[in-house]
C-alpha cells in the first residue's frame, strides 16, 4: 500500500468522523433551549488539520445577531456538545471541537 493509499484512507476516516460529528451536534444543539442557539445553523464540521480537532461553523439565521455573542454562547456549551458527541461517535478520543460563526454563503 503506498502512502497516497493510507492518506487517501485516512482522510475518507476523518471525513466520516466529521460527518458523525455533524449528525450528532445537529441533535445535541437541536435539544438546547436557548433563543441565542435556535438562531443558529450547523453549515460545517471538517478536520482542523485533522479530526483528533474539528472546525465547527455555525451560521446565523438573521442578520441581526451578534456574532460575538452567539459564539460566547456556544463556547459556554462547548462541554456539554463535546459529551453528546462523545455518546454518539464511537472512538477512543473524542475531537476537540473548535467553533466559528460564518456567514449565510456558508450554508450548503
Amino acid at each position: 500500500m503506498s502512502n497516497d493509499d493510507r492518506g487517501g484512507k485516512r482522510h475518507h476516516k476523518d471525513l466520516q468522523l466529521c460527518r458523525q460529528v455533524s449528525d450528532a451536534l445537529a441533535f445535541a444543539l437541536a435539544e438546547i433551549d436557548d433563543p441565542v442557539i435556535d438562531d443558529l445553523v450547523l453549515a460545517s464540521v471538517v478536520p482542523a488539520p485533522s479530526a483528533a480537532r474539528v472546525l465547527v461553523t455555525l451560521v446565523p439565521t438573521r442578520a441581526d445577531i451578534d456574532e460575538d455573542v452567539a459564539l460566547d454562547c456556544v463556547r459556554e456549551l462547548a462541554d456539554e456538545l463535546r459529551e453528546e458527541v462523545a455518546a454518539e461517535v464511537t472512538r477512543r478520543r473524542v475531537p476537540e471541537l473548535v467553533f466559528r460563526i460564518g456567514h449565510a454563503g456558508e450554508l450548503q
